[in-house]
């Protein structure tokens, strides 16, 4: 509770439009846990409660605010557009996508990410378990390392059969349990956030 206020305070939402996450488990912890854990604080005070409420609505992943908010970059002038918003493609691949349990379930976000790889000029090549936990799930990873060990295995084995040289993913747990993975494996698939996907467009 000392922490969500502390950050309500610190982030006023009277000053912004959005507040964007880059990871798709504090967007749904922020927009949907901190009105819960704040409930009887905002029964007290009808002010609290207000600028609770605001700050909730103004969360939006990151995926969801280039896709949603920003929108696509239009073809103008060949590239122009493109280039402007930092997304002139380089280099075509093959990307996959793992979704993160807060992201297609906390906050329902699904079809953004894949959009947005398209629009990059990248091949997206879907996974049959993309919405499946990757295993990492915080201290879930170190607490029960083995339970953890074979979700992450049967995710990459699931990656693998798409033919993907990429995995692109909006939580940096995952990319750190999924790259961890990878590499462990000997693999030569990349694995990054997808801002990092959009920024390496440029």
């Amino acid at each position: 509770k000392a922490v969500a206020l502390h950050n309500i305070t610190a982030v006023d939402p009277g000053k912004y439009d959005y507040i964007v996450a880059l990871c798709a488990s504090c967007a749904s912890h922020l927009k949907e846990d901190y009105p819960q854990l704040l409930r009887q604080e905002m029964e007290n005070d009808p002010g609290l409660k207000r600028k609770v409420e605001a700050f909730a609505e103004k969360i939006i992943p990151f995926s969801a605010l280039v896709h949603d908010v920003l929108g696509p970059p239009e073809r103008e002038a060949g590239t122009q557009i493109q280039e402007k918003a930092g997304m002139g493609n380089k280099e075509q691949k093959k990307v996959t996508l793992h979704s993160p349990c807060h992201l297609c379930r906390g906050v329902t976000v699904k079809d953004a990410p894949h959009n947005l790889i398209r629009e990059a000029g990248h091949e997206f090549l879907q996974a049959e378990e993309e919405e499946t936990c990757c295993g990492f799930g915080g201290t879930y990873s170190a607490k029960f390392a083995n339970v953890s060990a074979e979700i992450l295995k049967r995710k990459l084995d699931d990656f693998e059969k798409t033919g993907a040289e990429m995995i692109v993913t909006e939580c940096p747990g995952c990319v750190m349990q999924l790259r961890g993975g990878m590499e462990k494996r000997g693999r030569d698939i990349e694995v990054k956030h997808i801002a990092e996907l959009l920024s390496d467009q440029k």
